[in-house]
């Protein structure tokens, strides 16, 4: 059922996610530049088993606007590939460290994306309330 939901939900995070990279939401003490990347390019493998090919080499948290973008043009044949993987229980995929279920691999992305915009969205209401700062960033008050 979660997985599902997850699916389902994966056009909304990715755009609640673009929308709180566009916003002024302070995101550079947060590991989101790196972490985006990395996330996009491992749910590319996946898709690029199954034909669909998507490569950006746009740096940081950026390269969801590409995969935003590229997802808007392919968008009923992704969701058919990620669909047919959820469905697959015993589909194989070989990473840089080591075989995983290609199941798996994809559920853990959209999980990524749903987590990340669950985060984001908390951190924009909590911006929008002028919620007091916890921490003191010397480069944050200059």
């Amino acid at each position: 059922m979660e997985a599902a939901a997850l699916f389902l939900r994966f056009k909304d995070n990715l755009a609640r996610i673009a929308s709180a990279l566009n916003s002024k939401l302070e995101v550079r003490t947060m590991p989101y530049n790196t972490s985006i990347p990395l996330e996009v390019d491992l749910l590319a493998d996946v898709l690029r088993l199954h034909g669909l090919d998507f490569t950006s080499s746009t740096p940081g948290a950026t390269r969801l606007f590409d995969f935003q973008q590229w997802y808007g043009q392919n968008e009923t044949q992704v969701n058919e590939v990620m669909h047919r993987v959820l469905e697959d229980k015993r589909a194989y995929m070989k990473t840089a460290t080591g075989t995983v279920l290609q199941k798996e691999m994809l559920y853990r992305r959209l999980e990524f994306f749903k987590e990340t915009a669950h985060t984001l969205e908390v951190m924009m209401i909590q911006q929008n309330l002028h919620s007091p700062k916890h921490f003191n960033y010397p480069y944050l008050n200059a």
